[in-house]
Protein backbone atom coordinates (compact mmCIF):
# COMPACT_ATOMS: atom_id res chain seq x y z
CA UNK A 1 0.00 0.00 0.00
CA UNK A 2 1.46 3.36 -1.03
CA UNK A 3 2.26 5.76 1.79
CA UNK A 4 0.81 9.23 1.68
CA UNK A 5 3.42 11.81 0.73
CA UNK A 6 4.24 14.56 3.16
CA UNK A 7 3.49 18.16 2.23
CA UNK A 8 6.06 19.51 -0.24
CA UNK A 9 7.62 16.08 -0.82
CA UNK A 10 8.69 15.82 -4.44
CA UNK A 11 10.58 13.67 -6.85
CA UNK A 12 13.94 14.80 -8.13
CA UNK A 13 14.40 18.05 -10.00
CA UNK A 14 17.16 20.29 -11.36
CA UNK A 15 15.57 23.64 -10.50
CA UNK A 16 14.31 24.51 -7.02
CA UNK A 17 13.01 27.67 -5.41
CA UNK A 18 12.71 28.94 -1.87
CA UNK A 19 12.15 32.23 -0.05
CA UNK A 20 14.67 34.06 2.13
CA UNK A 21 13.40 36.47 4.80
CA UNK A 22 15.79 39.26 5.89
CA UNK A 23 14.85 38.99 9.58
CA UNK A 24 15.50 35.25 9.86
CA UNK A 25 18.36 34.60 7.45
CA UNK A 26 21.98 34.97 8.60
CA UNK A 27 23.81 38.04 7.34
CA UNK A 28 26.14 35.87 5.25
CA UNK A 29 23.36 33.86 3.55
CA UNK A 30 24.57 34.85 0.08
CA UNK A 31 28.08 33.67 0.91
CA UNK A 32 26.67 30.34 2.11
CA UNK A 33 25.04 29.81 -1.29
CA UNK A 34 27.99 31.17 -3.28
CA UNK A 35 30.36 28.74 -1.57
CA UNK A 36 28.33 25.78 -2.85
CA UNK A 37 29.45 26.78 -6.39
CA UNK A 38 25.92 25.88 -7.55
CA UNK A 39 24.23 28.29 -9.94
CA UNK A 40 21.58 30.42 -8.27
CA UNK A 41 19.56 33.57 -8.91
CA UNK A 42 18.42 36.19 -6.42
CA UNK A 43 15.30 38.28 -6.97
CA UNK A 44 14.98 41.95 -6.06
CA UNK A 45 13.89 42.38 -2.45
CA UNK A 46 10.11 41.99 -2.56
CA UNK A 47 9.10 44.68 -0.07
CA UNK A 48 6.04 45.99 -1.90
CA UNK A 49 3.96 42.81 -2.29
CA UNK A 50 0.48 42.95 -0.79
CA UNK A 51 -2.15 40.39 0.21
CA UNK A 52 -5.66 40.38 -1.23
CA UNK A 53 -6.80 42.64 1.62
CA UNK A 54 -4.09 45.20 0.86
CA UNK A 55 -1.84 44.27 3.77
CA UNK A 56 1.87 44.49 2.90
CA UNK A 57 3.61 41.11 2.98
CA UNK A 58 6.84 40.49 4.85
CA UNK A 59 9.85 41.51 2.79
CA UNK A 60 11.53 38.54 1.11
CA UNK A 61 13.74 37.35 -1.72
CA UNK A 62 12.78 34.64 -4.20
CA UNK A 63 15.68 32.31 -4.95
CA UNK A 64 16.17 29.92 -7.88
CA UNK A 65 18.89 27.32 -7.45
CA UNK A 66 19.85 25.16 -10.44
CA UNK A 67 21.74 21.88 -10.22
CA UNK A 68 23.63 20.07 -12.99
CA UNK A 69 21.44 17.03 -12.50
CA UNK A 70 18.19 16.07 -10.73
CA UNK A 71 18.36 16.15 -6.92
CA UNK A 72 15.87 15.41 -4.15
CA UNK A 73 14.26 17.90 -1.81
CA UNK A 74 16.34 16.34 0.97
CA UNK A 75 19.54 17.30 -0.84
CA UNK A 76 18.28 20.86 -1.33
CA UNK A 77 17.30 21.13 2.33
CA UNK A 78 20.80 20.14 3.43
CA UNK A 79 22.23 23.03 1.42
CA UNK A 80 19.78 25.71 2.53
CA UNK A 81 19.32 24.61 6.14
CA UNK A 82 21.64 27.37 7.48
CA UNK A 83 19.45 30.00 5.82
CA UNK A 84 16.35 29.34 7.97
CA UNK A 85 14.04 29.34 4.96
CA UNK A 86 10.63 27.77 4.32
CA UNK A 87 10.54 24.41 2.52
CA UNK A 88 11.97 24.54 -1.02
CA UNK A 89 9.77 23.69 -3.98
CA UNK A 90 10.63 22.07 -7.29
CA UNK A 91 10.33 24.43 -10.26
CA UNK A 92 8.70 23.39 -13.51
CA UNK A 93 10.07 26.37 -15.44
CA UNK A 94 13.16 28.24 -14.31
CA UNK A 95 12.46 30.89 -16.95
CA UNK A 96 8.94 31.36 -15.61
CA UNK A 97 10.20 31.78 -12.07
CA UNK A 98 12.81 34.37 -13.03
CA UNK A 99 10.12 36.34 -14.88
CA UNK A 100 7.98 36.10 -11.73
CA UNK A 101 10.83 37.60 -9.71
CA UNK A 102 9.87 40.96 -11.23
CA UNK A 103 6.16 40.12 -11.82
CA UNK A 104 6.76 40.52 -15.54
CA UNK A 105 3.67 38.52 -16.46
CA UNK A 106 1.57 39.84 -13.58
CA UNK A 107 0.81 43.49 -14.36
CA UNK A 108 -1.59 43.69 -11.42
CA UNK A 109 1.35 43.23 -9.04
CA UNK A 110 4.19 45.61 -8.24
CA UNK A 111 6.76 45.65 -11.06
CA UNK A 112 10.29 45.21 -9.70
CA UNK A 113 13.32 46.35 -11.79
CA UNK A 114 14.81 43.59 -13.94
CA UNK A 115 18.31 44.98 -13.33
CA UNK A 116 17.95 44.08 -9.65
CA UNK A 117 17.85 40.36 -10.44
CA UNK A 118 21.30 38.99 -9.57
CA UNK A 119 22.88 35.87 -11.02
CA UNK A 120 25.42 34.02 -8.90
CA UNK A 121 28.14 31.48 -9.70
CA UNK A 122 28.21 32.18 -13.41
CA UNK A 123 24.50 32.64 -14.15
CA UNK A 124 23.68 34.99 -17.04
CA UNK A 125 20.26 36.37 -16.10
CA UNK A 126 19.71 37.66 -19.65
CA UNK A 127 19.46 34.06 -20.89
CA UNK A 128 16.23 33.66 -18.94
CA UNK A 129 14.61 36.52 -20.85
CA UNK A 130 15.50 35.39 -24.35
CA UNK A 131 12.42 34.71 -26.44
CA UNK A 132 11.51 31.18 -27.41
CA UNK A 133 10.56 30.34 -31.00
CA UNK A 134 6.90 30.47 -29.94
CA UNK A 135 7.38 33.88 -28.29
CA UNK A 136 9.09 35.21 -31.41
CA UNK A 137 6.29 33.94 -33.64
CA UNK A 138 3.65 35.57 -31.42
CA UNK A 139 5.50 38.90 -31.51
CA UNK A 140 5.89 38.62 -35.27
CA UNK A 141 2.14 38.11 -35.69
CA UNK A 142 1.41 41.15 -33.51
CA UNK A 143 3.82 43.26 -35.56
CA UNK A 144 2.34 42.15 -38.89
CA UNK A 145 -1.16 42.94 -37.63
CA UNK A 146 0.00 46.36 -36.47
CA UNK A 147 1.61 47.13 -39.83
CA UNK A 148 -1.50 46.08 -41.72
CA UNK A 149 -4.06 47.78 -39.49
CA UNK A 150 -2.11 51.06 -39.33
CA UNK A 151 -1.02 51.00 -43.00
CA UNK A 152 2.66 51.38 -42.03
CA UNK A 153 4.86 51.42 -45.13
CA UNK A 154 8.15 52.88 -43.88
CA UNK A 155 10.80 50.80 -42.10
CA UNK A 156 12.27 53.77 -40.19
CA UNK A 157 8.85 54.77 -38.86
CA UNK A 158 8.15 51.19 -37.85
CA UNK A 159 11.46 50.85 -35.99
CA UNK A 160 10.63 53.93 -33.95
CA UNK A 161 7.27 52.33 -33.11
CA UNK A 162 9.09 49.15 -32.03
CA UNK A 163 11.42 51.12 -29.75
CA UNK A 164 8.45 52.80 -28.08
CA UNK A 165 6.39 49.59 -27.85
CA UNK A 166 8.76 47.02 -26.30
CA UNK A 167 12.24 45.50 -26.38
CA UNK A 168 10.73 42.28 -27.79
CA UNK A 169 9.34 44.12 -30.81
CA UNK A 170 12.65 45.88 -31.43
CA UNK A 171 14.60 42.63 -31.02
CA UNK A 172 12.46 40.82 -33.59
CA UNK A 173 12.55 43.79 -35.96
CA UNK A 174 16.35 44.05 -36.07
CA UNK A 175 17.51 40.50 -35.30
CA UNK A 176 14.81 38.17 -36.65
CA UNK A 177 12.60 37.94 -39.74
CA UNK A 178 13.88 41.26 -41.11
CA UNK A 179 13.36 40.05 -44.68
CA UNK A 180 9.72 39.16 -43.99
CA UNK A 181 9.11 42.53 -42.30
CA UNK A 182 10.71 44.40 -45.19
CA UNK A 183 8.54 42.51 -47.66
CA UNK A 184 5.46 43.31 -45.56
CA UNK A 185 6.34 47.01 -45.41
CA UNK A 186 7.06 47.07 -49.15
CA UNK A 187 3.73 45.35 -49.84
CA UNK A 188 1.98 47.97 -47.69
CA UNK A 189 3.76 50.74 -49.61
CA UNK A 190 2.50 49.25 -52.87
CA UNK A 191 -0.99 48.87 -51.39
CA UNK A 192 -1.03 52.44 -50.07
CA UNK A 193 0.30 53.77 -53.37
CA UNK A 194 -2.42 52.00 -55.36
CA UNK A 195 -5.07 53.26 -52.93
CA UNK A 196 -3.83 56.83 -53.19
CA UNK A 197 -3.79 56.65 -56.99
CA UNK A 198 -7.37 55.43 -56.99
CA UNK A 199 -8.40 58.34 -54.76
CA UNK A 200 -6.58 60.85 -56.95
CA UNK A 201 -8.15 59.36 -60.07
CA UNK A 202 -11.59 59.65 -58.48
CA UNK A 203 -10.97 63.31 -57.58
CA UNK A 204 -10.14 64.12 -61.20
CA UNK A 205 -13.36 62.59 -62.48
Amino acid sequence: MATKKKKYEYGKGRDWTFIVYPESAPKNWRTVLDETHIRWIESPLHDKDVNADGEVKKAHWHILISFDGPVTVTAVNKIIEPLNTPEPRKVGSGRGLVRYMIHLDNPEKYQYPVEEIIGHNGVDVADYFKMTATDSLTVMKDMINYIYENKVDNYADFLMTCIEHSDDWFDVAVNHNTLALNKMLDAMWQKNKASNEMIQKGDRL
